[in-house]
């Protein structure tokens, strides 16, 4: 499905929630990514019709989903979507059968919702938790259960708010394979929020990055992450060291502390090396500013090292604007 948002945008008397996007979606598997406040789940909530956008048009497919000027907003019901919610929204008196079950009536017949709920719980791999309640189950579990009462409609988005933020790390991880895998086995999109830079990374096919209600940047992981727009995306997606006056850059894992060809050389103090498990990171005061740099081994705090920059791997915003 190609969702295109053509100037939609949120607006709560005075204050702009969402500035105007102007946006063509079309990969299978996309993340908006930004601090708290900054608009994301209003975005999310205006795709699936649970917040009215204020001006705009947006579509699905050819399909006029909303529509300011036209007077169009169609039912969340009739947007072929499910959402997932950071909270599960699980109905804490039904099993988890009858969870999963809960959206079926009016799309399907009664014997069909039993057969369709025990399927999706079978994807989820809950089957034998399917008579349990929502209070006698873990956190991932609950969580496996608001997954499969979203695929059980068979939509063709679903979208997802913060929807691992209550799991601890581990689960996290693992529910992330499990629902890139269970979307695209079922052929459905999903747009998914979240805060978390190293989840959208690994989710993504593309990204997209807001900032105080506004886009500022949409495409692939890699290109955001090599290529940001401005310090903000710089600094919000992974560990930035800038040059001259936010308007150079170059990632940490691009500064070596061993001479190389191709390489500017630059030298500093070393304030802390924090061990990262695979490696260390290593803050250094260079002039006025505090450079992170990786090494397999910890610096002496107070050592003077010199750094040497890939100059092929400097990222010039004033370029990128340009």
């Amino acid at each position: 499905m190609i969702i295109r948002l053509e100037g939609i945008e949120k607006k709560y008397g005075h204050t702009q929630a969402v500035k105007p996007v102007h946006l063509t979606i079309r990969d299978s598997f996309v993340t908006i990514l930004g601090q708290s406040g900054c608009g994301k789940t209003t975005l999310l909530k205006m795709l699936a019709g649970l917040t009215d956008p204020s001006d705009g048009h947006l579509l699905f497919d050819d399909r006029m989903i909303f529509s300011k000027e036209k007077d169009v907003n169609v039912k969340p019901n009739k947007r072929e979507i499910a959402m997932v919610f950071q909270d599960f929204g699980l109905w804490p008196h039904m099993s988890a059968l009858e969870n999963v079950a809960f959206g079926l009536p009016g799309k399907v017949t009664r014997r069909e919702r039993k057969e369709r709920a025990r399927e999706a719980l079978s994807m989820v791999k809950l089957e034998e938790k399917a008579t349990v309640k929502p209070g006698s189950l873990s956190g991932g579990q609950q969580q496996r259960v608001a997954l499969a009462r979203a695929i059980a409609i068979q939509p063709k988005l679903i979208l997802f708010d913060e929807a691992l933020s209550a799991l601890d790390a581990v689960l996290r991880d693992h529910m992330r394979e499990e629902i890139l895998n269970i979307v695209q086995s079922i052929g459905a999109q999903g747009i998914f929020v979240t805060h978390d830079q190293t989840e959208a990374m690994a989710m993504s096919e593309s990204m997209l990055v807001m900032n105080m209600g506004e886009v500022v940047q949409y495409g692939a992981p890699e290109d955001i992450y090599h290529s940001p727009a401005d310090s903000f995306v710089a600094n919000f997606i992974g560990k930035a060291n800038w040059l001259e006056d936010q308007a150079t850059m170059i990632r940490p894992e691009n500064i070596s502390l061993y001479p190389r060809k191709h390489t500017v050389h630059r030298s500093g103090v070393v304030i802390k090396s924090l061990y990262e498990g695979d490696r260390y990171l290593i803050m250094v005061k260079h002039h006025e500013q505090i450079w992170k740099v990786y090494d397999q081994q910890p610096h002496q705090e107070g050592t003077e090292i010199s750094l040497y920059i890939e100059e092929n791997h400097i990222h010039s915003l004033m370029k990128r604007e340009a």
